[in-house]
């Protein structure tokens, strides 16, 4: 089984699909990984750190493509990069942000990984996400033009900021925390009754969405993380942006903005995590490693798909002859 990764094309993206330790892992249990040259650069990981793991080097994205039994990926193939698929490899990638291409094709959209205990260890979303929040409130807070916590000195004292966290699920509740660590005080709202006990935990005040619209000009950060971008609820359209200071600052990681204005105090972040490439890459790859398990039978060196069970029927995509 010869598994290939490529450099991730996708503007801005700097993770890759898996890290010398779990491509260490691989080659000990009998596949053989082709990597395009620099792949893993832009997240800290060289050439040189593949290969001493086993690992072999390719100057071309196509030669991985066209010789790869299986593909791992950030994101799914572009188009440019499809027409080197036609052999149907199987992809295991995340495939929210893209149309299925028009050609015969076999994937695993690890997006589509049920919430269940059993595949925890393979979720893609809850790991990059836990990133994207802790980001989010550190570079949301550095672009202010005040600081986080309460600062008592001689020359006076300084209020601490009022952050709002919009949305608590796993990126909402790690930047509420984060946000907390700063020393900021810390609001969070969610439409979901049982997250009140949630934000609590993480030293939030909880607010219903009518008192945070009574409240709305006082908060000098609001971070929006409701949904997952594509599917995400609108909470902010240009009427209510209009009623937030122009000193504070909204910083939206899920699309919960509409797209259709700009404003200074706004900031659309939808792949904060890749600002952190190698901590998101190192959990990526052991999400996608764990999966990879869940599907290979390491001791037949092949596939082993039972459509039965729910996370392979989930996240199962294109052809299902000869897999």
């Amino acid at each position: 089984m010869l598994i290939g990764i490529i450099r991730e094309k996708t503007q801005g993206e700097q993770r890759v699909a898996i890290t010398p330790k779990i491509a260490e892992r691989l080659i000990g249990s009998g596949m053989h990984i082709l990597i395009e040259k620099e792949a893993g650069k832009a997240a800290g990981f060289s050439d040189d750190d593949f290969i001493k793991k086993g690992a072999e080097i390719s100057d071309s994205a196509a030669e991985v493509c066209q010789k790869c039994n299986m593909l791992f990926k950030i994101w799914a193939p572009l188009r440019d990069e499809w027409q080197h698929l036609t052999h149907m490899p199987v992809i295991l990638a995340d495939f929210s942000r893209s149309l299925p291409p028009e050609i015969p094709f076999r994937a695993f959209a690890l997006e589509k990984i049920p919430r269940i205990s059993r595949a925890q260890s393979m979720d893609i979303l809850s790991s990059q996400d836990n990133l994207a929040g802790y980001k989010a409130a550190l570079k949301a807070i550095d672009s202010l033009t005040i600081i986080a916590p309460m600062m008592i000195t001689a020359a006076g004292t300084l209020p601490p900021l009022s952050v709002l966290i919009w949305g608590l699920g796993v990126a909402g509740l790690q930047a509420a925390a984060t946000a907390k660590r700063l020393g900021a005080r810390v609001y969070a709202s969610d439409i979901r009754p049982e997250t009140r006990e949630q934000a609590v935990s993480v030293g939030a005040v909880f607010l219903s969405e009518d008192e945070i619209l009574k409240r709305l000009s006082e908060f000098g950060l609001i971070i929006t993380s409701a949904g997952s971008y594509g599917r995400a609820p609108i909470l902010f359209d240009k009427e209510r942006m209009s009623l937030i200071p122009p000193q504070n600052l909204v910083f939206d990681i899920s699309g919960n903005v509409e797209d259709n204005f700009s404003a200074p105090n706004l900031i659309r972040n939808y792949n904060i995590a890749s600002e952190i490439p190698e901590s998101a890459s190192r959990l990526f790859a052991n999400n996608l490693y764990n999966f990879f398990r869940l599907i290979y039978d390491f001791g037949s060196q092949s596939l082993n798909l039972d459509f039965k069970d729910e996370i392979i029927r989930a996240t199962y995509m294109g052809e299902k002859k000869n897999v």
